[in-house]
């Protein structure tokens, strides 16, 4: 069944979780299905995730040339060779250069709840970075760096300078972020467990299992931090219109 696809910041901020595909074979069936239908009926998304859908059980369906292929309860086991990828917010629409992965390994349960290992390189590797972005609740204008339009009349130059600034800025959040939540007695633990913005940071990402309730309160701890990082980008000297 084609269903209407969420396009509502709020309504799908929250991480998709984990759950028993094998043991809730019914709704596999039925997310496959919908995925499926809705991701077919859409030539311009190369990706749909379960929480576009409204569902909170973790599955994406990725779009491979004319065929279509699910993977429930997705993980990173690697990544490899970091790019920087500029591409749109689903959501806003807006253009930002994003850290991605070129090299990927994902393991996954098929619509059985069998186990699977998959690599996927290049375009596909970016495709599912993105998707597991939007699994996990994140969006592009979390951690991107916008793309303003002088950013295109602006030279080689200036524009390594404006990236380089953005890179460094995102390490300097992730220290401070660190620092605050390792000494916060209330998040500290889970703060240990998951390190959420070294995920932004470099890639690496270590899921949060923890509740939404407390996802929530570390994401607006983040956004803090990227306001700060779009602060720091604007006092830059292309970003000012001459």
């Amino acid at each position: 069944m084609i269903k209407d696809i969420i396009r509502e910041h709020d309504k799908y901020n929250l991480r998709a979780t984990e759950w028993d595909v094998r043991g809730n074979q019914k709704l596999s069936i039925e997310l496959v299905q919908n995925l499926d239908d809705t991701l077919e009926a859409h030539e311009d998304l190369y990706y749909l995730c379960s929480n576009e859908l409204g569902y909170k059980e973790r599955a994406i369906d990725l779009k491979f040339s004319d065929d279509t292929y699910i993977f429930m309860n997705p993980l990173f086991n690697k990544r490899d060779d970091l790019v920087l990828s500029r591409e749109h917010d689903r959501l806003s629409g807006k253009e930002y250069i994003i850290p991605r992965y070129s090299t990927v390994e994902i393991v996954f349960q098929d619509c059985l709840g069998s186990n699977k290992v998959v690599k996927l390189v290049k375009d596909a590797a970016i495709i599912m970075c993105q998707a597991m972005d939007t699994i996990d609740g994140i969006f592009a204008s979390d951690y991107g760096l916008e793309i303003l339009p002088e950013f295109d009349q602006a030279t080689k130059e200036e524009q390594t300078e404006v990236i380089e600034a953005y890179l460094n800025s995102l390490q300097e959040s992730y220290k401070k972020l660190d620092e605050e939540l390792s000494n916060d007695k209330e998040v500290g633990d889970a703060w240990k467990a998951a390190k959420f913005t070294k995920a932004i940071a470099d890639g690496s990402v270590e899921l949060d299992n923890s509740n939404n309730e407390l996802s929530n309160r570390k994401k607006k701890k983040i956004e803090r931090f990227v306001k700060q990082i779009k602060q720091k980008a604007n006092k830059l000297k292309f970003w000012r219109k001459k």
